[in-house]
């Protein structure tokens, strides 16, 4: 997701990896997670995510370039109220469950102790916690 407009002063990105992909990649590259939320803070998946924000940056002209990003530590879900049944982003719900993360994005932490609540099927709840990693482009509009 891009959140950037009059309200903002850059780009940035919430990123949602897909699991199955960053998980083959992280089993090609021996590299060991347990859950979503590991998979999706390892440097080594932030770094990818980051190469190809950067090919993308170089097409777009500067203010339009994203200049920093984090990963989600959970999957966006349409039972959490995150997307629709189409799977089309609920901004104004994901702009509410992650305004830490995106204050993080804004701001000069390299981290951001990220909590979500997570919604099963049988009506239980839990908190997904996670130290979300706030990546930094290096030079996104030179």
């Amino acid at each position: 997701m891009i959140i950037g407009d009059e309200n903002y002063d850059r780009v940035t990105a919430l990123i949602n990896i897909d699991a199955e992909i960053c998980g083959r990649y992280a089993e090609r590259h021996s590299l060991g997670f347990g859950t979503f939320a590991e998979l999706s803070q390892l440097p080594q998946v932030v770094e990818q995510i980051a190469t190809t924000i950067a090919g993308v940056n170089q097409m777009l002209e500067a203010g339009s370039r994203v200049t920093s990003f984090a990963c989600l530590p959970k999957e966006l879900d349409p039972d959490d109220a995150e997307l629709t049944r189409s799977r089309k982003l609920r901004r104004n719900v994901i702009y509410e469950r992650y305004a830490s993360a995106i204050e993080a994005l804004y701001g000069d932490e390299d981290l951001c102790d990220l909590e979500v609540v997570v919604k099963y099927q049988d009506g239980r709840e839990s908190v997904v916690r996670s130290m979300v990693t706030i990546k930094r482009m290096e030079n996104p509009n030179g």
